[in-house]
């Protein structure tokens, strides 16, 4: 078979062809078959009808045939016999008298035919004077144009002979018309069959171009017309969703890129920062011991002692920043431990007694999760930080039990966020405060990773809503 389309369907074609011309060969053949079983049968039946006449008549007594010297005898045979032979007329001849009886008695014209057919006297004649001189049957077949014209004669006595005859129609007859309906039938289907794969492959190749040229000029995700044909119109959707996930893809690529080159700027920046967090450690370790001593040498100086618990508060807020660089630079270890959730809760609000904060908890009681209790501690603690720092009251903690994830949600109501910083809330030194260094919230997403989860922001109803996914576990 081959692999082109149009070779394919010119190959069918060519089957079709063949089947049809087999077709007609057939058609022919029995056509002809038909006509000669016809002949055969029709001799038969007239050889049977000169038989049955002479057989009928040396049956009759002689002096039955002596008693009728005009041939009535002879004539009344030949119309019992022939009386229910469609089609079938007969007679008889003698020799030096010529043609002595005749009878058609299924003649279907109008009155009673009683003359021998002008036109086939002289073969009848010939018929059955070779039969008389044989003393055997002898039968005759003329075909012409229109009609089969069969003769059997049979030898009656030494001077006489009978003789039966029929005509057989022939093209353009009352076959002729079948067989002109049963040819053209074949010729016809390849005509039509030939002119419709012509059709099918003008159109196909016309779809195909629209969808080339649709493609030719497509920059991204092509836009293919339909072209009204369901196998071309499937192929073209399968390519343009092909088209569509690869475009996907290319996008999905270039955030991939962007993603890893800011990635790899913030691991230069980890390790810049790691560097320089551990050279200023040492210094400001001293600056602490410096201002404690000299705090505690002169407790009775006010403004001298003012100045000093000052620069160690400042001293201690940069050691703060200090831990808080070399946590997100380092590789965050959680250390997972059997806790119970209404404990660990009570030792973090422990730590918040403040009025405007509200808690609302939806989980078992009793409820056990494996976690590392002193991260989770500095993750919460980090959220309700940056809640209180935006807003002046309302800040609502809620802690909620979902099938095998636990949702810890620290929201506040506030002015709605920056576009270019609400979409990078969670990376370090990303702050929407002049005065903040943008390291709680990245410190609170590499906690919730450790464990498994993700941390995500959201603004509802005027509100603001940063939320940690937990997966949870029952002792």
């Amino acid at each position: 078979m081959p692999n082109a389309l149009s070779r394919q369907l010119f190959f069918i074609w060519v089957l079709v062809a063949v089947a049809s011309l087999g077709m007609v060969s057939l058609l022919l053949i029995a056509w002809r078959q038909t006509g000669s079983v016809q002949v055969a049968e029709s001799r038969q039946a007239l050889a049977a009808d000169c038989g049955a006449i002479v057989q009928r008549y040396r049956s009759a007594t002689p002096a039955a045939r002596a008693a009728s010297p005009s041939n009535g005898l002879l004539d009344v045979v030949l119309q019992l016999v022939l009386e229910d032979a469609t089609g079938v007329e007969g007679g008889a001849w003698e020799r030096g008298r010529g043609f002595i009886a005749y009878t058609y008695p299924t003649y279907e014209g109008s009155g009673a035919k009683t003359d021998v057919p002008e036109a086939e006297r002289d073969n009848i004649a010939a018929v059955a004077a070779t039969a008389v001189a044989a003393r055997h049957p002898r039968t005759y077949t003329r075909q012409g144009d229109r009609e089969t014209v069969l003769i059997n004669a049979c030898p009656l006595d030494e001077t006489r002979g009978v003789w039966t005859m029929t005509r057989l129609p022939r093209a353009p007859g009352r076959w002729s018309g079948w067989l002109t309906l049963g040819l053209s039938i074949p010729l016809a289907l390849v005509l039509a069959s030939a002119g419709g794969l012509w059709t099918i492959m003008r159109r196909w190749r016309q779809q195909l171009s629209a969808v080339e040229g649709a493609l030719a000029y497509a920059s991204d995700i092509p836009v293919l017309p339909p072209t009204g044909s369901p196998e071309v119109d499937r192929l073209a959707a399968a390519v343009v969703a092909y088209a569509s996930r690869l475009a996907d893809s290319r996008r999905q690529a270039q955030a991939l890129e962007s993603e890893l080159r800011r990635h790899d700027r913030l691991v230069s920046l980890g390790r810049m920062t790691a560097t320089v967090a551990h050279e200023i450690r040492n210094p400001i370790a001293t600056m602490r011991l410096a201002a404690e001593n000299a705090l505690a040498q002169s407790p009775g100086a006010h403004d001298e002692s003012g100045s000093l618990a000052m620069m160690l508060n400042q001293v201690n807020k940069l050691d703060g920043l200090v831990e808080s660089l070399l946590g997100m630079v380092q590789p965050m270890r959680v250390r997972l431990a059997d806790t119970d959730l209404g404990t660990w809760l009570d030792a973090l609000l422990h730590d918040w007694p403040h009025e405007a904060l509200i808690v609302r908890c939806s989980f078992t009681p009793g409820l056990h999760w494996l976690m590392d209790a002193d991260q989770m501690h500095r993750a919460v603690d980090n959220l309700l930080r940056n809640a209180f720092e935006h807003t002046a009251g309302g800040v609502v903690l809620a802690i909620e039990q979902r099938d095998a994830m636990l949702s810890v949600c620290v929201s506040n109501p506030g002015e709605p966020l920056p576009a270019e910083i609400q979409d990078r809330l969670f990376e370090p030194f990303v702050s929407g405060r002049t005065d903040g260094n943008g390291l709680g919230l990245a410190l609170v997403r590499e906690i919730a990773l450790a464990h498994g989860g993700t941390a995500y922001y959201e603004r509802v109803a005027q509100t603001h809503r940063f939320i940690m996914d937990i997966p949870w576990h029952r002792s």
